[in-house]
């Protein structure tokens, strides 16, 4: 019984003093490398001691935490210097590291199709977080009714949110319709016996939403700089005014391609473009499918898209 006791305060010493020599585990170490191309940066930490990492990039996104050491992030604006944090968590607790990141000022191709930062084509899709512009079809895009952020949700058209159009910079385009169709104009429906589903207010916006749609392969676009844009518009659908836009940045493309709208005229006018938006006028016709001169422009519709990817 002694050498029991004895052995069970030996195991008891021997415990303790493992317990208590044992040495607290170092604190995590870290440092980052930043590797810009156009607006897109891969951050990879050198790093000891550590499990989980939290980032902050400075354009006001939210603290995210990461469980690899190597992210990619977006940046919403060129020509910009932004502060980035990263805590680096591990066993022994936590240490921060900070860099900045100067993203080079871009050109609309690189700003639209991502160049070699996105080999896999730049996604856009129309935005439910900007509202949607009716405007005349005169040279100042006169303002005939504004329609709050996320309108087409009301009017059962939401489908057109999530439908994306992907530039490439080697100018190949593809129209990828998410949810089985695309945003078009109701008169272009008409006329060319599209199936569509019917809106609620359908004869306030002319819209519509064309499904099922198949898109096109091999469809290309081009980006015009500097272009004087003539469309023909009309106002009764009887008689025709040219309209031209003068020195404007257009997208023009290939047959059956077209950019969240699909209608008569499928060139639009960039009206703002940086990383993340892309603000477009794009022509539209609401006119009679029966008048004399269906398919010229009757309005411009101002539609922001958003980056999908």
């Amino acid at each position: 019984m002694k050498k029991y006791f004895k052995l069970t305060c030996l195991f008891s010493i021997i415990l303790f003093l493992f317990t208590y020599c044992k040495p607290n585990p170092s604190l995590p170490t870290a440092s980052i490398i930043a590797k810009v191309n156009n607006n897109v940066v891969t951050f990879t930490l050198q790093t000891t001691n550590s499990t989980a990492y939290k980032w902050r990039f400075g354009d006001g996104d939210s603290a995210i935490v990461y469980a690899t050491a190597t992210v990619i992030h977006a940046y919403p604006k060129d020509g910009t210097t932004y502060s980035v944090t990263v805590m680096v968590l591990g066993p022994g607790g936590e240490t921060n590291a900070s860099t900045t990141v100067d993203i080079p000022i871009m050109n609309q191709m690189d700003m639209l199709t991502g160049g070699t930062a996105y080999p896999n084509g730049k996604a856009w899709r129309i935005s439910s977080s900007f509202g949607i512009e009716f405007t005349q079809p005169d040279s100042n895009f006169t303002v005939l009714k504004n329609y709050p952020a996320g309108v087409l949700n009301t009017i059962f058209l939401s489908g057109a949110y999530l439908d994306q159009y992907i530039f490439f910079n080697n100018g190949n385009f593809t129209i990828s319709p998410q949810s089985g169709g695309v945003l078009a104009g109701i008169t272009y429906c008409t006329v060319n016996s599209i199936p569509n589903v019917q809106p609620q207010a359908a004869d306030t916006l002319g819209l519509t939403y064309a499904t099922p749609y198949k898109p096109r392969t091999g469809l290309k676009f081009t980006m015009n700089q500097d272009k004087n844009l003539i469309i023909p518009t009309t106002s009764d659908g009887i008689s025709t005014t040219d309209i031209t836009y003068n020195n404007v940045i257009t997208l023009s493309f290939s047959p059956g391609g077209f950019v969240g709208l699909m209608d008569f005229i499928s060139e639009c006018i960039i009206q703002q473009i940086d990383p993340s938006h892309l603000k477009l006028a794009i022509f539209i016709s609401d006119a009679q499918a029966q008048a004399p001169q269906v398919g010229k422009v009757t309005k411009v519709l101002i539609l922001t898209l958003e980056v999908a990817n």
